[in-house]
């Protein structure tokens, strides 16, 4: 029987306009959640007694729209391809950096992720609202796709929308034979099971 496995994996991240970096050079340890969690369902019980008149409350919405962990990795390259990996941390947060946000090169700029999806499902409605922007100009998020095949072809994926790459969370380790990027994400948006990448203008790809 065919499974996915992570030999036959890609990453992409995306801007606001579709322009995206492949990450091929990774550990195959992605790990995400498949959605935010619910509101907490609390028990109020008839003066302390489980009766007909026992019912639930729902809780506040804070765990709807909190951000939702995804965590990755990926090998560093030397020579030329240090370049690459420049514009890679580049593309991936402009957290004090200069107030424009682009991957290192001119004149790309890129546009965040950020307020861009459906949102998050409300508590009492399960309406969608989408979440507002950051207070801070310079947090800016984008979109992750990740997809596998099998050897016969058939594909599996996920999206996270409106994913910020925290730079405090994200750190970088030496090892004897390699340096590897640690990345850990914060997702906003919805979540998204998807067999296909969304088209766009491909900017740098990260590579081994």
């Amino acid at each position: 029987m065919p499974t996915y496995y992570g030999k036959n994996g890609e990453l992409r991240l995306y801007d606001a306009n579709s322009i995206y970096i492949v990450v091929r050079f990774s550990d195959m340890n992605f790990t995400g959640p498949f959605g935010a969690p619910r509101p907490e369902e609390i028990l109020r019980l008839n003066r302390g007694q489980l009766d007909a008149n026992t019912h639930y409350i729902q809780g506040l919405d804070d765990p709807v729209v909190g951000p939702v962990r995804m965590t990755t990795s990926f090998k560093a390259e030397s020579g030329a391809g240090r370049d690459t990996m420049q514009k890679f941390l580049g593309f991936r947060y402009a957290s004090g950096q200069d107030a424009t946000w682009n991957a290192g090169i001119t004149p790309t700029t890129l546009v965040t992720t950020k307020s861009t999806s459906s949102g998050r499902p409300a508590g009492l409605t399960g309406t969608l609202v989408t979440l507002p922007l950051f207070t801070d100009p310079r947090k800016v998020c984008v979109n992750l796709e990740c997809i596998w095949d099998d050897r016969t072809g058939s594909k599996l994926g996920v999206r996270y929308t409106e994913t910020y790459f925290d730079p405090g969370a994200t750190s970088i380790n030496e090892a004897p034979d390699m340096v590897t990027m640690n990345l850990a994400g914060d997702c906003y948006g919805q979540i998204f099971t998807i067999t296909a990448f969304t088209s766009g203008t491909a900017l740098v790809e990260v590579a081994p």
